[in-house]
């Protein structure tokens, strides 16, 4: 059995319970490393926050 980092797990109980279901589903049936788990879990966060930016005009730009 493939056990998960508690950080990362705690990362992935933040997620909605959609999400967080397909990716223990993923992690269960693949193996996935902590490196690979972070970086799947770094796409979902990053995602809302630059749909936020986006949503309000903010590109980023100075």
């Amino acid at each position: 059995m493939q056990t998960i980092n508690p950080d990362l797990f705690a990362r992935l109980m933040r997620l909605p319970q959609a999400a967080r279901a397909d990716i223990l589903g993923f992690v269960g049936a693949t193996p996935v490393g902590d490196a690979q788990l972070s970086a799947i879990l770094d796409s979902l966060f990053e995602r809302p926050a630059a749909e936020a930016h986006h949503a309000r005009g903010d590109l980023g730009h100075a």
